[in-house]
């Protein structure tokens, strides 16, 4: 699983170092590692609004380029909690490190579907078994968007490895689709409305809403020792963040303002925020990865889950 080959260079590259010492976790200190997404706006608007001040946590977000970078973060202690999609909390288990779902961060619901299978504009595709011998553009493998398009296709009767997968950002998929170099791509907002509005592409299918019409997309995690130590912190942490979701739902003009200002871009909309969380989340990915053939060991969400 590349994926979780790029997991244990970072661990190489890092070191097993200790986790923060007991000093800074009594002072409430913790490191909350993030990547340019809308999906974990809340800790922004939480940590500039003083929601976590307030309940006496302090917490620092990081910025980390790449979101496979977060699980040797949090072994080494540098993170105490970071933004993971599902796969990668999975298959960070299924490798033998010990990672906590701490809180939910966004959920993709069928009636605001943001994500799509967007095929170029010159390339005419009528059926998905039009789709046999195309690239497909991932925004990484064994990504949500990228295993539930493999999933996606089997419902449809094609074999995942009749088409190729080739890995490209969101930012570059509308130019990659205008000089052919993919046929379609996996993507979502803000990216989908600016491929259609550039002529680059049009939509052919809301893969995931089709049949996972609320769907768990990204979440929080901790190393499992430090999240079994600081179960108050991880408590305060949700309690803050619960806060923002309300104030970005209730001042949403001023809270697009910290995402341009933060990311670079602004949502049509508001995300479907949401801290809660439950096994069943889990146990969706679990079941389209082992059809996949992406993990080995078994996977208990009631284990993996912090509440």
């Amino acid at each position: 699983m590349r994926a979780f080959s790029r997991i244990l260079g970072g661990l190489a590259v890092l070191g097993l170092m200790t986790l923060a010492s007991p000093a800074v976790q009594a002072q409430g200190k913790v490191n909350v590692g993030y990547v340019t997404a809308s999906d974990f706006l809340p800790l922004l608007v939480a940590k500039e609004k003083g929601f976590f001040e307030k309940r006496g946590l302090d917490v620092e977000p990081k910025r980390i380029p790449i979101i496979t970078n977060i699980p040797p973060a949090l072994v080494s202690g540098d993170l105490q909690i970071g933004s993971a999609t599902m796969p990668l909390l999975l298959q960070a288990n299924d490798g033998g490190l010990d990672m906590r779902l701490v809180a939910g961060a966004a959920r993709h619901l069928k009636e605001t579907s943001k994500i799509a299978l967007m095929v170029r504009s010159t390339l005419k595709i009528e059926k998905p078994e039009d789709l046999k011998g195309k690239k497909i553009g991932v925004a990484g493998f064994n990504s949500t968007m990228d295993v539930f398009v493999r999933k996606w296709l089997k419902l449809k009767g094609i074999d995942p490895k009749e088409v190729t997968f080739v890995e490209a950002a969101f930012p570059q998929m509308p130019d990659l689709l205008k000089g052919g170099t993919v046929d379609a791509v996996t993507i979502t907002e803000p990216m989908r409305s600016i491929a259609q509005k550039s002529g680059a592409a049009y939509v052919f299918a809301d893969y995931v809403a089709e049949y996972y019409p609320d769907l768990l997309m990204v979440g929080y995690i901790a190393n499992g020792e430090w999240a079994t130590k600081n179960a108050a912190a991880i408590k305060t942490f949700r309690e803050a963040m619960d806060e923002a979701i309300a104030y970005i739902a209730a001042n949403w003009d001023e809270t697009r303002g910290i995402e341009q200002k933060a990311f670079g871009f602004t949502s049509n909309a508001p995300t479907a925020y949401k801290t809660a969380v439950k096994p069943d989340d889990l146990d969706t990915y679990i079941t389209v990865g082992k059809e996949l053939g992406l993990y080995r060991s078994a996977l208990d969400p009631k284990k993996m889950i912090v509440n």
